[in-house]
């Protein structure tokens, strides 16, 4: 059943029960016939929500996409998709934390219409009570040496479910989404974006699957991976240093955005920043391939991450 509301920016929310059979066993995503049918063709941009999309590899989670207004559904248009984590905090302020949203809706509708950006669809993946253990970058945390303990996550780390969490992106959602509306699927137009964790996971993303996703924005990344002062901590820019190094991650194919505030938790941010910043440009990196910002007197909430996210996604979707 789909249930339509207006709201105040006149953007249009479907509610969709996307997800009734049981989960695939053999790997295979939600079918569009399952989920949605045809996506709608629209004069007004729309946010359609899949509720309790299933995954083989991971909790099933609501999915938020939202299309631009005159989004074509007849073949004519092909549009960027830019995955964005912690899905509930992106649109609506009645899900997102604190009841503050990031607000990406309406700055995309406004930069879109006004032709600052060129049309994209924005696939907002909600989180859920695993949130750590899946925007924890994994092959980054397997390196640590040492004293792994911390005050977030106990004597020992979780289960890690970085790389399941990317198994669900690239091989269930992206397919699902690629053949529901009309995307262009190529990494030059398959970008993806988060903060804090998911800023971290975000970055992890281009470097598993690089011939998967072209720009990746990390905004607040959480360098530390775990609370700053922990022993976790101490080891942060090392493993992932050390891991970059390994991965498929590529200044001729790939650009990055990362950034800080200096305030609340961002403030514990900075020698992470130079020390990854130092190796960025070590390995050949230039300031227009990874982009490093600092916005001195933000802190680290949806708040001052929604006064930006208009500079995101210019750098997102530049041609």
């Amino acid at each position: 059943m789909i249930k339509t509301f207006k709201i105040a920016t006149m953007a249009t929310i479907v509610l969709l029960s996307a997800c009734s059979a049981e989960a695939p066993q053999d790997g295979s995503t939600n079918s569009p016939a399952t989920a949605t049918g045809d996506a709608p063709q629209t004069t007004e941009a729309q946010i359609i929500e899949y509720e309790e999309f299933l995954s083989s590899f991971v909790k099933p989670r609501n999915i938020s996409v939202w299309l631009p207004s005159d989004y074509k559904d007849d073949g004519s248009v092909s549009y960027p998709v830019i995955y964005a984590h912690d899905g509930q905090n992106l649109f609506q302020p009645g899900f997102s934390y604190g009841g503050v949203e990031w607000g990406l809706d309406e700055t995309a509708e406004r930069m879109m219409s006004s032709g600052e950006l060129k049309p994209a669809i924005i696939v907002g993946i909600w989180n859920t009570d695993q949130r750590w253990p899946e925007y924890a970058p994994q092959k980054v945390i397997e390196r640590l040496s040492g004293d792994a303990s911390s005050e977030w996550l106990g004597h020992e780390i979780p289960e890690l479910k970085g790389d399941a969490y990317l198994r669900f992106i690239v091989e269930e959602l992206k397919p699902f989404i690629d053949s529901t509306f009309e995307t262009s699927p190529g990494a030059d137009d398959t970008l993806i974006m988060g903060s804090s964790m998911g800023g971290l996971i975000s970055l992890y993303a281009v470097a598993e699957y690089p011939s998967v996703f072209s720009r990746a924005a990390a905004v607040s990344i959480h360098w530390p991976l775990a609370e700053p002062e922990s022993s976790l901590a101490a080891e942060a820019s090392d493993v992932m240093q050390s891991y970059l190094e390994t991965s498929g991650i590529d200044p001729m194919r790939h650009t990055l955005w990362f950034d800080r505030g200096t305030e609340e938790l961002d403030e514990a941010y900075a020698p992470h920043a130079v020390a990854m910043e130092d190796w960025f440009r070590a390995n050949g990196w230039s300031a227009d391939q990874a982009i490093f910002r600092d916005y001195p007197g933000t802190g680290h909430n949806e708040a001052a991450w929604a006064e930006r996210v208009d500079q995101v996604f210019t750098f997102l979707l530049a041609d």
